[in-house]
Protein backbone atom coordinates (compact mmCIF):
# COMPACT_ATOMS: atom_id res chain seq x y z
CA UNK A 1 0.00 0.00 0.00
CA UNK A 2 1.31 3.38 -0.92
CA UNK A 3 1.68 6.18 1.56
CA UNK A 4 -1.19 7.96 -0.05
CA UNK A 5 -3.50 4.95 0.33
CA UNK A 6 -2.51 4.49 4.05
CA UNK A 7 -3.34 8.06 4.82
CA UNK A 8 -6.69 7.64 3.13
CA UNK A 9 -7.61 4.57 5.34
CA UNK A 10 -6.55 6.34 8.56
CA UNK A 11 -8.71 9.27 7.67
CA UNK A 12 -11.68 6.96 7.17
CA UNK A 13 -11.24 5.37 10.66
CA UNK A 14 -10.81 8.75 12.28
CA UNK A 15 -13.82 10.07 10.47
CA UNK A 16 -15.78 7.00 11.62
CA UNK A 17 -14.90 7.65 15.37
CA UNK A 18 -15.51 11.33 14.95
CA UNK A 19 -18.84 10.57 13.40
CA UNK A 20 -19.79 8.26 16.41
CA UNK A 21 -18.69 10.89 18.85
CA UNK A 22 -21.58 12.99 17.89
CA UNK A 23 -24.05 10.11 17.94
CA UNK A 24 -26.47 9.69 20.80
CA UNK A 25 -25.75 6.97 23.41
CA UNK A 26 -28.04 4.04 23.22
CA UNK A 27 -29.33 2.51 26.54
CA UNK A 28 -27.33 -0.66 26.00
CA UNK A 29 -24.18 1.44 25.46
CA UNK A 30 -24.80 3.35 28.67
CA UNK A 31 -25.31 0.09 30.57
CA UNK A 32 -22.09 -1.32 29.12
CA UNK A 33 -20.20 1.86 30.05
CA UNK A 34 -21.48 1.67 33.63
CA UNK A 35 -20.62 -2.03 33.81
CA UNK A 36 -17.08 -1.57 32.53
CA UNK A 37 -16.34 1.51 34.61
CA UNK A 38 -18.26 1.05 37.87
CA UNK A 39 -18.01 -2.69 38.29
CA UNK A 40 -14.88 -3.74 36.46
CA UNK A 41 -12.99 -0.46 36.94
CA UNK A 42 -11.45 -0.45 33.42
CA UNK A 43 -9.67 2.65 32.09
CA UNK A 44 -11.30 4.78 29.45
CA UNK A 45 -8.75 3.71 26.79
CA UNK A 46 -10.00 0.10 27.06
CA UNK A 47 -13.64 1.09 27.35
CA UNK A 48 -13.35 3.20 24.17
CA UNK A 49 -12.21 0.20 22.17
CA UNK A 50 -15.16 -1.87 23.43
CA UNK A 51 -17.69 0.87 22.68
CA UNK A 52 -15.87 2.08 19.53
CA UNK A 53 -15.85 5.62 20.83
CA UNK A 54 -13.05 7.93 21.75
CA UNK A 55 -11.68 7.99 25.29
CA UNK A 56 -12.75 11.62 25.69
CA UNK A 57 -16.24 10.73 24.57
CA UNK A 58 -16.47 7.93 27.15
CA UNK A 59 -15.05 10.12 29.90
CA UNK A 60 -17.42 12.93 29.05
CA UNK A 61 -20.42 10.59 29.05
CA UNK A 62 -19.43 9.08 32.42
CA UNK A 63 -19.06 12.46 34.09
CA UNK A 64 -22.15 14.18 32.80
CA UNK A 65 -24.56 11.29 33.24
CA UNK A 66 -26.74 11.00 36.35
CA UNK A 67 -26.49 7.25 36.69
CA UNK A 68 -28.94 7.00 39.61
CA UNK A 69 -31.77 7.80 37.22
CA UNK A 70 -30.95 5.02 34.82
CA UNK A 71 -33.20 1.91 34.97
CA UNK A 72 -30.24 -0.47 35.24
CA UNK A 73 -28.59 1.39 38.13
CA UNK A 74 -30.25 -0.48 41.07
CA UNK A 75 -29.59 -3.95 39.67
CA UNK A 76 -26.00 -3.08 38.93
CA UNK A 77 -25.50 -1.61 42.41
CA UNK A 78 -26.84 -4.80 43.99
CA UNK A 79 -24.42 -6.82 41.90
CA UNK A 80 -21.60 -4.51 43.01
CA UNK A 81 -22.48 -5.04 46.71
CA UNK A 82 -22.73 -8.78 46.23
CA UNK A 83 -19.37 -8.82 44.53
CA UNK A 84 -17.90 -6.76 47.35
CA UNK A 85 -19.34 -9.13 49.97
CA UNK A 86 -17.95 -12.13 48.16
CA UNK A 87 -14.57 -10.45 47.91
CA UNK A 88 -14.67 -9.47 51.62
CA UNK A 89 -15.64 -13.00 52.67
CA UNK A 90 -12.81 -14.38 50.59
CA UNK A 91 -10.33 -11.97 52.18
CA UNK A 92 -11.55 -12.96 55.69
CA UNK A 93 -11.29 -16.64 54.82
CA UNK A 94 -7.80 -16.14 53.44
CA UNK A 95 -6.77 -14.25 56.60
CA UNK A 96 -8.16 -17.02 58.86
CA UNK A 97 -6.36 -19.63 56.83
CA UNK A 98 -3.12 -17.71 57.25
CA UNK A 99 -3.61 -17.39 61.05
CA UNK A 100 -4.45 -21.08 61.42
CA UNK A 101 -1.45 -21.97 59.32
CA UNK A 102 0.80 -19.81 61.53
CA UNK A 103 -0.57 -21.39 64.73
CA UNK A 104 -0.19 -24.89 63.36
CA UNK A 105 3.37 -24.07 62.52
CA UNK A 106 4.02 -22.66 66.01
CA UNK A 107 2.41 -25.75 67.61
CA UNK A 108 4.55 -28.09 65.56
CA UNK A 109 7.67 -26.13 66.47
CA UNK A 110 6.77 -26.25 70.20
CA UNK A 111 5.97 -29.96 70.04
CA UNK A 112 9.29 -30.65 68.35
CA UNK A 113 11.18 -28.71 71.00
CA UNK A 114 9.36 -30.48 73.86
CA UNK A 115 10.08 -33.83 72.26
CA UNK A 116 13.75 -32.90 71.88
CA UNK A 117 13.88 -31.81 75.55
CA UNK A 118 12.24 -35.04 76.76
CA UNK A 119 14.60 -37.13 74.68
CA UNK A 120 17.53 -35.18 76.13
CA UNK A 121 16.52 -36.03 79.75
CA UNK A 122 18.52 -38.78 81.40
CA UNK A 123 16.81 -42.15 81.64
CA UNK A 124 16.05 -42.50 85.38
CA UNK A 125 14.89 -45.85 86.65
CA UNK A 126 11.70 -45.44 88.71
CA UNK A 127 11.61 -46.89 92.19
CA UNK A 128 9.08 -49.65 92.87
CA UNK A 129 8.06 -50.57 96.42
CA UNK A 130 9.38 -53.92 97.54
CA UNK A 131 7.76 -55.66 100.46
CA UNK A 132 10.23 -56.25 103.25
CA UNK A 133 10.58 -59.74 104.64
CA UNK A 134 11.72 -58.34 107.96
CA UNK A 135 9.40 -58.29 110.92
CA UNK A 136 6.90 -55.45 110.77
CA UNK A 137 7.73 -54.56 114.34
CA UNK A 138 11.31 -53.88 113.27
CA UNK A 139 10.16 -51.47 110.57
CA UNK A 140 7.58 -49.35 112.41
CA UNK A 141 7.95 -47.30 115.57
CA UNK A 142 5.94 -48.48 118.57
CA UNK A 143 2.65 -46.83 119.45
CA UNK A 144 0.70 -46.51 122.67
CA UNK A 145 -3.00 -47.29 123.06
CA UNK A 146 -5.48 -44.78 124.43
CA UNK A 147 -8.88 -45.69 125.89
CA UNK A 148 -11.49 -43.18 127.04
CA UNK A 149 -13.54 -44.71 129.87
CA UNK A 150 -16.38 -42.56 131.13
CA UNK A 151 -20.04 -42.10 131.96
CA UNK A 152 -20.63 -45.64 133.24
CA UNK A 153 -23.34 -44.28 135.59
CA UNK A 154 -23.24 -47.37 137.80
CA UNK A 155 -26.46 -47.50 139.80
CA UNK A 156 -28.61 -45.92 137.08
CA UNK A 157 -31.71 -47.90 136.08
CA UNK A 158 -34.41 -47.51 133.46
CA UNK A 159 -36.47 -50.17 131.67
CA UNK A 160 -37.67 -50.81 128.15
CA UNK A 161 -41.26 -50.21 129.19
CA UNK A 162 -40.36 -46.74 130.50
CA UNK A 163 -38.77 -45.74 127.16
CA UNK A 164 -41.34 -47.39 124.92
CA UNK A 165 -38.94 -50.16 123.93
CA UNK A 166 -36.11 -47.80 122.90
CA UNK A 167 -33.55 -48.32 125.65
CA UNK A 168 -32.82 -49.99 128.97
CA UNK A 169 -29.95 -49.93 131.46
CA UNK A 170 -29.15 -51.53 134.80
CA UNK A 171 -26.22 -53.02 136.71
CA UNK A 172 -26.41 -56.36 134.88
CA UNK A 173 -26.20 -54.60 131.50
CA UNK A 174 -23.27 -52.58 132.82
CA UNK A 175 -21.37 -55.78 133.71
CA UNK A 176 -22.04 -57.31 130.25
CA UNK A 177 -20.73 -54.18 128.58
CA UNK A 178 -17.61 -54.23 130.73
CA UNK A 179 -16.91 -57.80 129.59
CA UNK A 180 -17.44 -56.83 125.97
CA UNK A 181 -15.06 -53.87 126.36
CA UNK A 182 -12.36 -56.13 127.83
CA UNK A 183 -12.44 -58.53 124.89
CA UNK A 184 -12.84 -55.81 122.26
CA UNK A 185 -9.69 -54.05 123.46
CA UNK A 186 -7.86 -57.38 123.46
CA UNK A 187 -8.87 -58.24 119.89
CA UNK A 188 -7.85 -54.85 118.52
CA UNK A 189 -4.51 -54.85 120.34
CA UNK A 190 -3.69 -58.34 119.07
CA UNK A 191 -4.48 -57.18 115.51
CA UNK A 192 -2.33 -54.03 115.64
CA UNK A 193 0.50 -55.74 117.46
CA UNK A 194 1.14 -57.77 114.30
CA UNK A 195 2.37 -54.53 112.72
CA UNK A 196 4.22 -52.79 115.56
CA UNK A 197 4.64 -53.06 119.29
CA UNK A 198 2.06 -51.53 121.64
CA UNK A 199 3.84 -51.33 124.99
CA UNK A 200 1.60 -48.95 126.95
CA UNK A 201 -2.09 -48.40 127.62
CA UNK A 202 -3.37 -44.98 128.68
CA UNK A 203 -6.83 -44.96 130.27
CA UNK A 204 -8.43 -41.49 130.18
CA UNK A 205 -11.31 -41.34 132.64
CA UNK A 206 -13.26 -38.04 132.48
CA UNK A 207 -15.73 -39.00 135.20
CA UNK A 208 -19.32 -40.00 135.95
CA UNK A 209 -18.35 -43.52 136.94
CA UNK A 210 -21.23 -43.47 139.43
CA UNK A 211 -24.82 -42.35 138.92
CA UNK A 212 -24.79 -40.24 142.07
CA UNK A 213 -26.52 -39.71 145.38
CA UNK A 214 -30.24 -39.35 145.91
CA UNK A 215 -29.97 -35.87 147.46
CA UNK A 216 -27.17 -34.39 145.33
CA UNK A 217 -27.27 -32.70 141.96
CA UNK A 218 -30.06 -31.48 139.72
CA UNK A 219 -30.91 -34.90 138.21
CA UNK A 220 -33.77 -37.03 139.44
CA UNK A 221 -33.01 -39.76 141.97
CA UNK A 222 -35.98 -41.76 140.69
CA UNK A 223 -33.77 -43.72 138.29
CA UNK A 224 -31.02 -44.59 140.80
CA UNK A 225 -31.56 -48.01 142.39
CA UNK A 226 -28.18 -48.56 144.17
CA UNK A 227 -26.79 -46.77 147.23
CA UNK A 228 -23.83 -44.57 146.42
CA UNK A 229 -21.41 -46.72 148.45
CA UNK A 230 -22.42 -49.78 146.43
CA UNK A 231 -21.94 -47.79 143.22
CA UNK A 232 -18.40 -46.84 144.25
CA UNK A 233 -17.50 -50.39 145.26
CA UNK A 234 -18.94 -51.83 142.04
CA UNK A 235 -17.13 -49.20 139.99
CA UNK A 236 -13.83 -49.91 141.69
CA UNK A 237 -14.19 -53.65 141.19
CA UNK A 238 -15.13 -53.38 137.50
CA UNK A 239 -12.30 -51.04 136.56
CA UNK A 240 -9.67 -52.87 138.63
CA UNK A 241 -10.66 -56.20 137.02
CA UNK A 242 -10.25 -54.70 133.55
CA UNK A 243 -6.89 -53.19 134.38
CA UNK A 244 -5.63 -56.45 135.80
CA UNK A 245 -6.89 -58.33 132.73
CA UNK A 246 -5.09 -55.96 130.36
CA UNK A 247 -1.78 -56.37 132.16
CA UNK A 248 -1.41 -59.47 129.98
CA UNK A 249 -1.41 -57.22 126.89
CA UNK A 250 0.68 -54.22 127.95
CA UNK A 251 3.96 -53.60 129.66
CA UNK A 252 2.57 -50.57 131.50
CA UNK A 253 -0.87 -49.09 132.16
CA UNK A 254 -1.36 -45.41 133.03
CA UNK A 255 -4.66 -44.21 134.48
CA UNK A 256 -5.72 -40.54 134.40
CA UNK A 257 -8.92 -39.66 136.27
CA UNK A 258 -10.91 -36.45 136.73
CA UNK A 259 -14.31 -36.33 138.39
CA UNK A 260 -17.67 -35.66 136.79
CA UNK A 261 -20.80 -33.90 138.01
CA UNK A 262 -22.87 -36.99 138.95
CA UNK A 263 -20.50 -38.05 141.69
CA UNK A 264 -20.87 -34.93 143.81
CA UNK A 265 -21.31 -35.69 147.51
CA UNK A 266 -23.59 -32.68 148.05
CA UNK A 267 -25.41 -30.03 146.08
CA UNK A 268 -23.22 -27.85 143.91
CA UNK A 269 -21.26 -25.29 145.91
CA UNK A 270 -21.79 -26.94 149.29
CA UNK A 271 -18.57 -28.99 149.24
CA UNK A 272 -15.24 -28.62 147.47
CA UNK A 273 -15.19 -29.76 143.86
CA UNK A 274 -13.08 -32.86 144.45
CA UNK A 275 -15.38 -34.10 147.21
CA UNK A 276 -16.80 -36.46 144.65
CA UNK A 277 -17.47 -40.21 144.53
CA UNK A 278 -15.57 -40.51 141.22
CA UNK A 279 -12.55 -39.17 143.06
CA UNK A 280 -13.12 -41.78 145.80
CA UNK A 281 -13.26 -44.57 143.17
CA UNK A 282 -9.94 -43.43 141.66
CA UNK A 283 -8.28 -43.35 145.06
CA UNK A 284 -9.55 -46.88 145.82
CA UNK A 285 -8.16 -48.06 142.47
CA UNK A 286 -4.81 -46.49 143.17
CA UNK A 287 -4.68 -48.33 146.48
CA UNK A 288 -5.62 -51.63 144.79
CA UNK A 289 -2.51 -51.43 142.58
CA UNK A 290 -0.19 -49.76 145.06
CA UNK A 291 2.15 -52.79 145.01
CA UNK A 292 2.25 -53.06 141.19
CA UNK A 293 4.85 -50.83 139.54
CA UNK A 294 3.40 -51.46 136.06
CA UNK A 295 0.20 -49.51 136.87
CA UNK A 296 0.46 -45.77 137.41
CA UNK A 297 -2.32 -43.42 138.57
CA UNK A 298 -2.62 -39.66 138.03
CA UNK A 299 -5.65 -38.34 139.98
CA UNK A 300 -5.56 -34.57 140.58
CA UNK A 301 -7.72 -32.61 143.01
CA UNK A 302 -8.53 -30.26 140.10
CA UNK A 303 -11.34 -30.81 137.60
CA UNK A 304 -8.82 -30.96 134.74
CA UNK A 305 -5.50 -32.58 133.86
CA UNK A 306 -2.83 -31.89 131.23
CA UNK A 307 -0.55 -34.81 130.38
CA UNK A 308 2.15 -35.26 127.71
CA UNK A 309 2.12 -38.67 125.99
CA UNK A 310 4.56 -39.51 123.18
CA UNK A 311 5.34 -35.82 122.55
CA UNK A 312 1.66 -34.81 122.40
CA UNK A 313 -0.32 -32.89 125.03
CA UNK A 314 -3.67 -34.23 126.21
CA UNK A 315 -6.14 -32.06 128.16
CA UNK A 316 -8.62 -34.15 130.17
CA UNK A 317 -11.84 -32.72 131.69
CA UNK A 318 -15.39 -33.92 132.21
CA UNK A 319 -17.08 -31.29 130.03
CA UNK A 320 -19.87 -30.09 132.35
CA UNK A 321 -18.39 -26.55 132.28
CA UNK A 322 -19.30 -26.31 128.56
CA UNK A 323 -22.81 -25.28 127.48
CA UNK A 324 -22.83 -27.67 124.55
CA UNK A 325 -20.54 -29.88 122.48
CA UNK A 326 -19.34 -27.13 120.18
CA UNK A 327 -18.46 -24.83 123.08
CA UNK A 328 -15.87 -27.41 124.21
CA UNK A 329 -13.59 -25.79 121.64
CA UNK A 330 -13.86 -22.46 123.47
CA UNK A 331 -13.24 -24.18 126.82
CA UNK A 332 -10.13 -25.84 125.40
CA UNK A 333 -8.82 -22.53 124.04
CA UNK A 334 -9.41 -20.73 127.34
CA UNK A 335 -7.67 -23.47 129.30
CA UNK A 336 -4.72 -23.15 126.91
CA UNK A 337 -4.66 -19.40 127.53
CA UNK A 338 -4.83 -19.83 131.32
CA UNK A 339 -2.24 -22.59 131.60
CA UNK A 340 0.07 -21.37 128.82
CA UNK A 341 0.07 -24.90 127.41
CA UNK A 342 -1.72 -25.62 124.15
CA UNK A 343 -3.26 -29.13 124.05
CA UNK A 344 -3.03 -31.21 120.90
CA UNK A 345 -6.06 -33.19 122.05
CA UNK A 346 -8.88 -32.32 124.45
CA UNK A 347 -10.73 -35.34 125.87
CA UNK A 348 -14.14 -35.01 127.53
CA UNK A 349 -17.32 -36.92 128.34
CA UNK A 350 -20.58 -35.70 129.90
CA UNK A 351 -22.63 -35.33 126.69
CA UNK A 352 -22.99 -39.10 126.05
CA UNK A 353 -22.11 -38.53 122.40
CA UNK A 354 -19.08 -40.11 120.74
CA UNK A 355 -17.56 -37.69 118.26
CA UNK A 356 -14.45 -35.64 117.52
CA UNK A 357 -13.74 -32.43 115.64
CA UNK A 358 -10.86 -30.11 114.77
CA UNK A 359 -10.06 -26.85 116.55
CA UNK A 360 -7.68 -24.01 115.69
CA UNK A 361 -4.77 -25.88 117.28
CA UNK A 362 -5.80 -29.53 117.77
CA UNK A 363 -8.77 -31.87 118.16
CA UNK A 364 -11.57 -32.39 120.65
CA UNK A 365 -12.34 -36.06 121.39
CA UNK A 366 -15.75 -36.57 122.99
CA UNK A 367 -16.56 -39.93 124.54
CA UNK A 368 -19.90 -41.68 124.66
CA UNK A 369 -21.38 -43.48 127.65
CA UNK A 370 -22.25 -46.95 128.94
CA UNK A 371 -25.92 -45.98 129.19
CA UNK A 372 -26.86 -44.78 125.72
CA UNK A 373 -30.24 -43.07 125.55
CA UNK A 374 -31.92 -42.55 128.92
CA UNK A 375 -35.15 -40.97 130.16
CA UNK A 376 -33.64 -37.46 130.24
CA UNK A 377 -32.10 -37.52 126.75
CA UNK A 378 -35.12 -39.21 125.18
CA UNK A 379 -37.82 -37.01 126.72
CA UNK A 380 -36.12 -33.66 127.26
CA UNK A 381 -33.68 -33.61 124.34
CA UNK A 382 -35.45 -36.11 122.04
CA UNK A 383 -32.08 -37.76 121.38
CA UNK A 384 -30.81 -41.29 121.82
CA UNK A 385 -27.11 -42.00 121.31
CA UNK A 386 -25.52 -45.45 121.25
CA UNK A 387 -23.33 -46.55 124.20
CA UNK A 388 -19.84 -46.01 122.79
CA UNK A 389 -16.32 -45.80 124.25
CA UNK A 390 -13.40 -44.47 122.21
CA UNK A 391 -10.06 -46.18 121.59
CA UNK A 392 -7.08 -44.91 119.56
CA UNK A 393 -3.36 -45.27 118.82
CA UNK A 394 -0.75 -42.65 119.77
CA UNK A 395 2.38 -42.24 117.65
CA UNK A 396 5.49 -40.22 118.56
CA UNK A 397 5.35 -38.08 115.39
CA UNK A 398 1.85 -38.52 113.99
CA UNK A 399 -0.15 -38.21 117.20
CA UNK A 400 -3.42 -40.13 117.09
CA UNK A 401 -3.14 -42.49 114.12
CA UNK A 402 -6.15 -44.82 114.31
CA UNK A 403 -9.43 -44.72 116.20
CA UNK A 404 -12.24 -47.10 117.09
CA UNK A 405 -15.72 -46.33 118.38
CA UNK A 406 -16.51 -49.40 120.49
CA UNK A 407 -20.28 -49.92 120.44
CA UNK A 408 -21.19 -51.54 123.77
CA UNK A 409 -24.78 -52.20 122.71
CA UNK A 410 -23.45 -55.27 120.88
CA UNK A 411 -22.93 -56.93 124.28
CA UNK A 412 -25.65 -59.43 125.15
Amino acid sequence: MSKKQSTTVQKKVTNQYETRTGEDWKPEEEALLFELKAIQGLPYSIISLELKRTSESCKSKWRRTTWETKPFYDNTRVRIKQNMKVALAQRISDANDRRISVRHMATEILADRIEDAVVALPNVKKEVYKFSKKSAQQKHLPEDVGLVLSDAHIGHHHSLSETGGISEYNFEIFKKRVEFLKTAITDIVELHSQLYSLPNLHIFCPGDIVAGMNAAGNWSSTYINMPIVDQAVAGTDAISDMIYYWLGLFENINFYGVYGNHGRCASKGVEKEYVNWDYVCYKFLKERFSDNSRVNFVVPDAWWLMETIRNHKFLLLHGDNARNIKSLEAVSERMASITGCIPNYTIAGHFHTATDFSTNFGRVILNGSFVGGDIYSLKELVRSSRPVQKMFGIHDKRGITWTYDLDLSIAR
